[in-house]
């Protein structure tokens, strides 16, 4: 009896009592916590989902012109479980694309989609070998976790040219929210050492109106959004004077049943003769330096 009668946690009246209810709340505060910390990169589970909700397809993939991707060597980044990145893949036939993400789970269940993948072009299931397949090098594809993100720009230094096409859709906010002004400068100065000699940087931007409500996340991510001066309409000319892509235009703005995701695409090329703009950008600082300092009257 004494048993059962601890375990009654409601009032004489039949109702919950005050600790109960104060209990009860704690976990649900908690719950949200861990919730919360455990999406902070926007890395959504059910994602794609809601993006080509109404489409058997993801929209992003009619606006991206086929020569950009044919037998280029592409990287996806964020590309959480993979939907858009096997699309490529198979569609584009790109000669390998990786796509990376920060989650574990994601990446395992981009893995498992790689399998799906693989059986449904080949006809017959794939012999894999631990986490890779047998044949993977007879595949265009693959997936891997990782943090694209340097901890410092001294790492800029180890990046060498690797990729045609460097895909970052949707996920400017999020580093921008977790590591900062320098966070997203770094990620493009990144993006910019990976790419081969005219490589293109295929930029989604999330509009500075939709930080606020994502900065709630975490009591973290919130200080970090107070604490940011460089803002999304200020990404192009970075990227073009500082980080130094040569050229910028917009692709287009995939189709979406929910607004929010009818977002324009952003390309940034970088040179093919990186001389020739090392000596551009020599010349309009000569001719910055030069400039007369208007006068001033009293």
């Amino acid at each position: 009896m004494e048993e059962e009668f601890c375990s009654n946690t409601s009032s004489p009246s039949g109702l919950p009592s005050s600790s109960s209810t104060a209990t009860n709340s704690l976990v649900s505060s908690e719950k949200k916590e861990k919730k919360n910390e455990r999406f902070r990169y926007g890395n959504f589970n059910r994602y794609y989902g809601v993006r080509t909700k109404g489409f058997d397809h993801d929209p992003r993939l009619d606006i991206l012109p086929k020569e950009w991707f044919n037998k280029k060597r592409i990287l996806d980044v964020g590309c959480n479980a993979g939907h858009l990145t096997l699309e490529i893949a198979k569609e584009l036939k790109p000669s390998w694309i990786l796509g990376i993400d920060i989650d574990d789970h994601l990446i395992g269940v981009a893995r498992k989609n790689i399998r799906h993948y693989f059986e449904c072009n080949d006809g017959d299931g794939q012999e894999f070998i631990g986490k890779f397949p047998a044949s993977i090098k007879n595949y265009n594809v693959w997936f891997s976790r990782e943090n694209y993100v340097l901890e410092s720009d001294e790492y800029l230094e180890m990046i060498r040219e690797e990729y045609d096409v460097i895909l970052a859709l949707s996920i400017s906010k999020w580093i921008h929210l977790n590591w900062g002004d320098e966070g997203i400068k770094r990620f493009f100065k990144r993006t910019f050492k990976h790419l081969n000699r005219g490589g293109r940087l295929l930029l989604e931007l999330q509009d500075w109106s939709k930080y606020y409500k994502r900065a709630k996340t975490t009591p973290e991510m919130f200080e970090t959004y107070k604490n940011i001066k460089f803002k999304p309409d200020q990404f192009k000319n970075y990227l073009i004077d500082e980080v130094g892509f040569v050229e910028c235009q917009q692709l287009g703005i995939p189709k979406a049943v929910t607004r929010g995701f009818e977002r324009p695409i952003l390309v940034f090329q970088k040179a093919i003769n990186l001389n020739s703009r090392k000596r551009q950008l020599i010349e309009d600082k000569q001719e910055n330096d030069h400039k007369l300092p208007e006068k001033k009257f009293c």
